[in-house]
This record gives C-alpha cells, structure tokens and sequence, in this order.
C-alpha cells in the first residue's frame, strides 16, 4: 500500500514532462562504442553481401539450399537467386550454367571486437554512487512543492523504472568480463558466419587460425564464438592459436602514439565540444529533469550516460531506467563526444592511426596471397581475431573507410555533413562489431564482368562496405593489391620507438636557442 501511494505522489508530481522513453516506441538506441549490435544493421544503408551479383555465401549444401542467385525482378527469370533441389531439372541446369560465370568463397579473415561487458574495475564505485543519486532523483519528486511545472521533467513511468533499479558492485575479479548477453551475441555472430560459408567454416581445425590477447575477455570471446560455430562439439576440437599481443594491440607497445596521440591530445576538440554554451544548457536540462535546482556535476551525468548505454546493452528488450534522464538530442550529443574523442585517437586526426592500423592490412594482405599464389584451397581458410576500439577504427582508417570530407570538430556539430557523418562510433565499433575481408574465387570475362579471377568482398558488420574503386564492396585482387599492396610490404613499427616527432623538435630548439642567447649576453 505504501509503495502505492509513493508511485501516485510521483506519477502526480511528474504531469509535466518532456522525455518518457517507457512509452516511446522507437527509442534513441545509439550509444556510440556502447551500442548493442543489434541495433546496428538497420541503421546501415549499404547493400548485404548476398544481393551483390555474381556472389553466393556458398557452394555447399545448406539446409535444403544448394546454391544463391539473384532473381531479376522483372522477368523473374533465375539469374542468382537461391534455388533448392526441388525445382524442376530444367531450372536447375539453367541456373548451374549461370553459377559457372559466379565466384566461390575461397578464404576469409575476420577481425572482431569483443562483446557486452562488465564496468571496467575502475568505474566500479563510481556506478555505485549513482544509488544514492536515484535515492535523491525520488526524494526531489517526493517533495510537494520543490519542482515547477515549466521545467523539464521525468514521466511517472520512467520514475517507476528507476525506483526500482540498482547497482550492486561486482566482484573486482569479474569487471570488464564479458556479460551473459555479450557471451550469447558471440555465440549468435559464429553461427551466423558458419550459416553463411559453411564450406570455410568447416569442423576441420586446420582450416582455423585463431588471433587474441591473452586475457579473459578475449579468451571468453573465442570461446564463445566456437561454441557458436560448432556447438556441443567445440570443446572437442582443438582450434590453432596465436596471442600475438603486437598484432591486436599494436598501439599498446608504441610509446610515440602513446605520448604524442593517447596522451598529449586532451581529446581538445570534445573539450571545444562540452565548452559550448548549448552543452552547458543540457546540463542544466538534465538536471532540472531530475528535480535538482542546481547544475549538478557534469561527471556524475556522465555517470548516468554511462550506466545508461551500459544497461541497454545488456538486456536489448527491456528500458534503461537511467536513459530517461536524457532528451533524444541529449544522447545526440553525448554519441557526438565519444566520436570526437575516437576521429582524435583512433582516426582521421592523427597521422599515425594508418601506420599502426598498417598491421591488420599487412595481415590480411599476405593471408589472401598464399591462395591467390597457390591458385587452390591452402590451409588456414580461416583467419579470426578478438580485439578492441582502437584497433577496428585503426584499420579502418587504414583502409581509407568511413571517411568524411568534412573532417569532425567540436565547432561543427550542426552542419549537414556532421549530422551524416561517416565516422560514427555507433556504427562502426558497436560491442561484436566486426570487419571482415573475404576471397573469392571466380571465372572471369563472363556475365558478372570479373576482370580478375580473384575477388575480395570487404564486409563491416556484415554489411558490404564502401571502399573507393570497388563495387559494392567488392575489389579486383589487382586493385587491392594496386592499393594495399605497398602499405602492407612497408608496414613496421619502428617508428613507434623513435624519438617524439615535432614537438620534441621545437622544443629542443627553442631550449638551444635560449641557451646560446643567454650564452652571447
């Protein structure tokens, strides 16, 4: 009865309100590297891998599929559409006729993130805190008289929602482990490949090359990813490894980016970005939303944005009870700041994003080579790796994808090209994001138009991905090698233990200078 009457006085207080995610169909879902994959694909506008002409998934057998064609949407004639043994034999000799001119799958590199985790030991008692911040967002509502009707505020049902949420600090031992959530999404995204080239995604380990981290979550992620793809089996079948820290986080052994970019750059432009006097007025906002009637501290709402996207990601079907603190332009704003911060660290700003994303283009590069010498299936078809952010921007970067004209600042947050940019973290590097390259063999010269006999199909998040030159993702080996090539064969990091570059430069001037200055007078 009591919490009856409590939920009335709040339902009550709140009759005003400007934000109610729990009666909003179609909720803001983008939380930048804190988005569930999930909500990713349908965000994106580029073609699948399956509706590029002249590829299959795959030859084999599949459920009752035997091969994919494209049906043309006129004539309904089966030019490359998918076609079961069932259809009449006349059907069927047309259709193999048209898949001698197609491509084959013949080999795939995969590189991966990890999925939905754990807070990171580090913002363990600070998500704590935010206990007692809800005790006080109800206490503000329970107040008679404390809260104006014009000002921003919360709906009862999302009031409800909050009440009833908590944060009980993890055993340290476990932060930053994968989540149940993330674990089955894992799971999800190695059935999902298998489903697609079961003739690469074989029960032959030799077919396997598997690259992570030695850490938990890696190890949780490769795991996962097995049992995806072979289910019951897969503890049975020993898969090859390589914890090649150098190849998955090559920016942890390079201390000029670790001084010049990570630790140097202040992320100046998020920080020109939150300086703006709109940013300062959300701020407000949010906290008159939550009943206070004083700005409060700008961590604590980042606090809030976090435990948000963090709760959202693990349980896609249910609200996050702390999201109804923020409009939808507030999330806009916040997803804008992680991009500012990524484009400065991991992206298009800094000249030494490519150099160290040159080590993903160098591995996949010289995986397709062995089977394009060998003009034959060479062994390992498959090659995966787990990783983290920087390295799946980093090789984007490399690779010249999601790149804007317009480069991103903290002045341009308004402008047409900032609010469809390329560089989203959303969706690019949600958790499980993934790019993946993959080699086809073709006959070339027939009614697909292959020049090469070789074909590579670049893929981001399964979605065919925009590379310059290439048809819907889809690149000649000649031109790949036309524009990877010499990346790839001079790719090294000795420049990450050179001296710091330009700053350290002037620097010494300036200090010789002064020096012989003071020595003259």
């Amino acid at each position: 009865m009591r919490w009856a009457l409590l939920l009335l006085a709040l339902a009550s207080a709140a009759s005003s309100q400007d934000t109610c995610i729990s009666s909003d169909d179609d909720p803001y879902v983008l939380f930048g590297t804190k988005t569930a994959y999930n909500f990713v694909n349908r965000q994106l506008s580029n073609r699948r891998p399956e509706d590029v002409p002249g590829l299959r998934w795959d030859t084999s057998s599949a459920g009752n599929f035997t091969g994919c064609l494209i049906l043309h949407a006129k004539t309904q004639q089966c030019k490359y559409c998918c076609f079961t043994a069932g259809l009449a034999s006349k059907m069927v000799v047309t259709i193999r006729a048209d898949l001698a001119q197609g491509c084959q799958p013949a080999a795939i590199w995969l590189l991966n993130r990890h999925g939905a985790h754990n807070p990171e030991a580090d913002e363990l008692s600070e998500l704590e805190r935010l206990n007692n911040y809800k005790d006080n967002v109800l206490n503000n509502y329970r107040t008679p008289g404390f809260r104006t009707n014009h000002n921003p505020q919360m709906c009862a049902a999302d009031l409800a929602l909050l009440s009833g949420w908590s944060f009980n600090i993890l055993n340290r031992t476990f932060a930053g482990d994968l989540t149940s959530a993330g674990y089955m999404q894992t799971q999800d995204l190695g059935r999902e490949w298998r489903r697609r080239y079961p003739s690469l995604f074989t029960t032959n380990n030799h077919d396997y090359l598997f690259k992570f981290a030695n850490e938990k979550r890696f190890t949780d992620s490769f795991r996962a990813f097995t049992e995806g793809l072979f289910g019951a089996q897969a503890e049975s079948i020993v898969m090859p490894r390589d914890n090649d820290e150098k190849l998955v986080r090559p920016y942890k052994f390079c201390p000029t980016w670790i001084k010049e970019v990570n630790d140097t750059s202040q992320n100046s432009q998020r920080n020109i970005f939150e300086s703006k006097r709109e940013f300062a007025e959300m701020v407000t906002n949010v906290s008159l939303r939550l009943g206070f009637n004083y700005d409060i501290d700008r961590d604590i709402i980042q606090r809030m944005y976090q435990m948000c996207r963090y709760n959202k990601a693990w349980d896609i079907t249910k609200k996050s009870p702390w999201c109804g603190a923020f409009s939808r332009e507030d999330l806009r704003r916040f997803e804008y700041a992680e991009d500012l911060e990524t484009y400065t660290k991991y992206g298009y700003q800094s000249d030494l994003s490519p150099k160290l994303g040159c080590t993903q283009v160098k591995d996949f590069v010289n995986f397709f080579r062995n089977h394009v010498k060998e003009d034959a299936p060479v062994q390992p078809r498959v090659s995966v790796q787990f990783a983290e952010t920087p390295l799946l921007l980093m090789l984007l970067t490399a690779l010249g994808a999601r790149h804007d004209n317009v480069p991103l600042t903290g002045d341009n947050y308004h402008t047409t090209a900032v609010q469809s940019r390329q560089w989203s973290n959303s969706i690019m590097d949600p958790f499980n994001a993934n790019i993946a390259a993959v080699l086809y063999r073709c006959n070339p010269n027939g009614n697909f138009g292959f020049k090469d006999r070789y074909q590579i199909l670049f893929l981001q998040n399964a979605q065919t991905m925009k590379i310059d030159n290439c048809r819907d993702g889809l690149c000649e080996w000649s031109h790949v090698i036309s524009k990877f090539g010499d990346l790839a064969d001079k790719c090294n990091l000795d420049f990450c233990n050179s001296a710091p570059r330009l700053n350290s430069f002037v620097s010494l001037s300036l200090t010789l200078v002064a020096f012989c200055f003071r020595y003259v007078m």
